[in-house]
């Protein structure tokens, strides 16, 4: 099993706690898989920047500061979503070249939700909506949903109804892009059983691919 999945929804539902148990069940059970928050190297990402800055020759500077400001602005949000990408691509790679399954907690999709929600500008939604575009689609992205009450009551993050948008535009968001996901109700579940649930479908998914793939060689001459 080397595949990639992507578990998403919105702030409190559960996700982090989720991805952990999944990876815990997959391990027991003989599949290696990693897993990976999306924006886990963005405190990284911050520093290298402030340091380029920092070294950047003087003639650099001042020609960056005569660019128009509505330039710089699109290039810095270029740039910024290229190494999202490369950082994201990279931990994506480490894991199925090395036969395992990537499991991330998030992704760009819900980048582009959350920019929205919060009227991000204009070049930031922009960049984030091409990434959504020519990055790795996941095999399956599972989008857990729940009340958006209960979510708040458990991370008062987003107010009921922006959670219930968040919810509702995540799911118009990967329908519009094609990828393939499965909504998983949490519906006052434990985590562990959201877990298993989860689980069992990537499991089933594994069994129907690799199914296909036996049949496909059968057939080569």
């Amino acid at each position: 099993m080397s595949r990639f999945y992507v578990i998403s929804g919105a702030h409190g539902v559960g996700k982090t706690t989720v991805t952990e148990l999944v990876h815990q069940i997959l391990s027991e059970r003989g599949h290696p898989t990693t897993t990976f928050h999306h924006r886990a190297d963005k405190d990284a990402i911050k520093a290298r920047a402030q340091r380029g800055n920092a070294s950047r020759a003087t003639w650099k500077r001042k020609l960056w500061h005569q660019l128009p400001a509505g330039l710089r602005a699109w290039l810095i949000a270029a740039v910024d979503e290229i190494k999202y990408a490369q950082n994201v691509t990279r931990r994506i790679a480490d894991a199925t070249t090395n036969g395992k399954s990537a499991i991330s907690d998030r992704y760009v999709y819900d980048r582009l939700v959350d920019l929205r929600l919060h009227s991000r500008s204009r070049p930031q939604i922009s960049a984030v909506g091409m990434a959504c575009r020519v990055m790795r689609k996941p095999d399956i992205t599972f989008l857990l949903t729940d009340i958006p009450e209960r979510i708040n009551a458990r991370k008062d993050e987003l107010s009921p109804d922006l959670i219930a948008i968040y919810q509702d535009a995540l799911r118009a968001l990967l329908i519009q892009l094609g990828i393939p996901f499965r909504e998983i109700s949490v519906d006052g579940r434990t985590a562990a059983a959201v877990a298993s649930n989860i689980v069992n479908a990537i499991e089933a998914t594994e069994a129907t691919l690799g199914a296909t793939r036996g049949t496909d060689q059968r057939e080569k001459p």
